[in-house]
């Protein structure tokens, strides 16, 4: 009876955290949903379009468009021109743009709540060490985006269009793929960048040695192909671009896990 006793308390506690957990979850979803939401409204200020779109053609007017030089000069022959491609072509454009910047404006307040859930538990050496976590999950999230705004989307568009050119082919382009290319490609970057801090976390939490020191070339040329497949550009230089920073930094996390580890 004790026994039954302990294991019933045992899953209430785990039941409890599973039921906390899932409401920061719901938390965060609800609040990404309703700034979603709040980019699709058109306002006065943005022309009557859409908040996020009228964010991102500002920000591709800013940045990208400067990166792309000539390509897209309104002076320029052969210049891009954008084609609806089909009905919902600028519908894609809006939603692409609105998940975009609602992943990006919702993110500070997602690992706010995440921290304010795990922090009960931990102890005050433990909950520095969470600080420390966040402010990394945070330093990555933005550098990725910011390298991939400036550095990926730009240069693979324009290594695209010199192939068009090459071909003198028009470079004729459905909005809502060069858009959408755009949005995603800068999300899967960020997505790479985010994968040092695993790495660590496995080699500091857990242990775990996965060899990115030995095995590096092996990863370039499966990464390569992974690329070659699941991206428009399939050009080494386009592929040393994405996958160059995300393993350099992976092989500094690990090298930093594997001394804390030696200390003990």
């Amino acid at each position: 009876m004790a026994s039954d006793s302990v294991s019933d308390t045992i899953f209430q506690e785990i039941w409890k955290e599973a039921v906390e957990f899932v409401k920061v979850i719901r938390s965060i979803v609800i609040i990404t949903l309703i700034v979603i939401l709040v980019l699709l409204i058109p306002i006065n200020i943005t022309g009557g379009v859409p908040l996020s779109f009228y964010l991102l053609r500002l920000s591709m007017e800013s940045v990208i468009v400067n990166v792309l030089g000539s390509w897209i000069r309104l002076d320029n022959p052969s210049r891009i021109v954008l084609i609806a491609g089909s009905p919902t072509g600028p519908i894609r454009v809006v939603l692409a743009s609105a998940l975009f910047f609602g992943i990006l404006f919702s993110s500070p307040v997602s690992l706010y709540l995440f921290y304010r859930y795990v922090k009960p538990a931990l102890y005050p050496h433990e909950r520095r060490a969470a600080v420390k976590i966040i402010l990394a999950v945070a330093g990555l999230f933005y550098g990725g985006l910011i390298y991939g705004f400036t550095i990926i989307a730009p240069i693979t568009i324009r290594i695209m269009l010199y192939f068009s050119a090459a071909l003198e082919v028009e470079p004729y382009v459905n909005v809502a793929d060069l858009y959408e290319f755009i949005v995603f490609s800068i999300l899967a970057t960020v997505a790479g960048f985010l994968i040092p801090l695993a790495v660590y976390m496995l080699g500091r939490v857990f242990h775990i040695d996965i060899g990115l020191r030995r095995h590096w070339r092996y990863i370039l040329v499966v990464g390569y192909a992974v690329l070659a497949v699941l991206t428009p550009d399939p050009t080494p230089i386009t592929a040393l671009l994405i996958l160059g920073p995300p393993l350099t930094l992976s092989i500094v996390a690990e090298i930093s896990a594997s001394k804390r580890m030696k200390k003990f």
